[in-house]
């Protein structure tokens, strides 16, 4: 029999209200998070008003692909880059755009960095609507209240 911790709708509400919090002090830049569990199922959803559609759906994306592939957004796209692959060779609907972060067990300077398959992935986190640079830095935000959470 297999037994496996999962994600829970307290701790991804937790990872989307620390997002939105500070995503709020520019209502006029609204984001999309979605928090999805190891199968890249919704667990929590919300945007900002004015967030559009890409943002909704971009948001989901980024956190099922981060899921997927065991890493966040950015890093896939590192990891793809280095070998010369292209998304098609493993996971064709995965998005290489920052903004998506597995949630993972905290390790010293992992923040989602690994390869895929190095560590237990118990989620997804993506944010939309603005840089990907910035977009990171909220799901970043995101995990790390989870992280928190979950492991102290």
């Amino acid at each position: 029999m297999f037994a496996r911790k999962v994600l829970g709708l307290n701790e991804a509400q937790q990872a989307v209200e620390v997002i939105l919090k500070e995503a709020s002090r520019n209502p006029g830049r609204p984001v999309s998070v979605a928090v999805v569990d190891h199968q890249g199922e919704i667990v929590c959803f919300a945007k900002m008003d004015g967030a559009t559609a890409m943002f909704n759906y971009m948001a989901l994306k980024k956190a099922r692909s981060s899921v997927t592939t065991g890493m966040n957004t950015r890093t896939w796209n590192q990891f793809l880059g280095k070998r010369n692959y292209t998304p098609d060779d493993f996971v064709p609907d995965a998005t290489r755009i920052p903004g998506g972060i597995a949630i993972v067990e905290p390790k010293a300077g992992n923040a989602g960095e690994s390869g895929p398959g190095e560590n237990v992935v118990y989620g997804g986190i993506g944010v939309s609507g603005l840089s990907g640079n910035e977009d990171e830095a909220f799901s970043i935000m995101g995990l790390e209240a989870i992280q928190k959470a979950v492991w102290g």
